[in-house]
């Protein structure tokens, strides 16, 4: 049965409220730029990994990423083509992924939530897949080599384990509250070898420069059945236009 006016408006004042908060939290950890905290040697690999890959003095003033990957899934016909641009200030990100029988667009930031257009197909994802994104988004290892580059001290960097690699000491960032929500596994050259969320873990193949950068090649999930080929990667110092994040016209009152 159609929900009554009350309870659309009900519920768009809860969602609208919980985005805000979003907003808020989001905003914060973005103007954090104090000092890097935690244990001496755990920053020392911390600051190291960054110079191996282009330098602190470059990531330090990247504002966002631009870069294509070619995904290779086990359970997949096909082969597809992602491009995805990352803002690096905050949790928002634009992907486009196609191949000859897949289109699939998704974005998800704190002021327009998260959203698909699969095959022509509009979307919300649910509330829980959005809060898990942006729980994950500060951790993705190009926004920790920025906050590591300016020395943000929303996050302490310690010595943990990665689930995947017991015994190997590895990077880990704890949020506020004692909770660490990333990993990184360096090799002796100080590069990231394995990184890790809450929800995903992958090994990395050698590094490879694009332009100032220097990034991993490739990268396969702990399991071997997904990887992707990195096929370009470009930094730049001007974050996105917030515009990209928004869902097309006319799909907003399809919610």
């Amino acid at each position: 049965m159609p929900r009554s006016a009350n309870n659309v408006k009900g519920a768009r004042g809860i969602a609208a409220l919980a985005f805000s908060i979003l907003l808020l939290a989001d905003s914060n950890y973005a103007q954090q730029s104090a000092e890097l905290r935690g244990a001496p040697a755990a920053l020392a690999d911390a600051r190291a990994m960054v110079e191996a890959m282009g330098g602190i003095a470059v990531w330090r003033d990247i504002e966002s990423v631009h870069f294509v990957h070619e995904w290779d899934f086990a359970s997949r016909p096909d082969r597809y083509l992602e491009h995805e641009i990352l803002d690096l200030t905050a949790s928002r990100s634009y992907v486009t992924m196609e191949s000859e029988i897949y289109r699939r667009i998704r974005a998800y930031s704190p002021e327009h939530r998260y959203w698909n257009i699969v095959n022509g197909e509009f979307s919300y994802a649910s509330e829980e897949r959005l809060a898990r994104s942006m729980e994950r988004a500060p951790y993705n290892i190009y926004r920790l080599a920025r906050a590591i580059a300016r020395g943000e001290d929303r996050f302490e960097v310690r010595f943990g384990e990665m689930a995947s690699f017991p015994g190997r000491p590895a990077l880990e960032f704890v949020a506020p509250g004692g909770r660490a929500l990333g990993w990184i596994l360096l090799n002796v050259r100080k590069e990231p070898v394995a990184w890790a969320t809450t929800e995903y873990t992958y090994v990395f193949g050698p590094l490879k420069r694009f332009g100032n950068l220097w990034v991993p090649d490739w990268a396969t999930t702990n399991d071997g059945l997904v990887r992707y080929q990195m096929v370009s990667l470009t930094g730049s110092p001007q974050k996105p236009d917030l515009s990209l994040f928004a869902p097309p016209p006319g799909t907003l009152e399809r919610d």
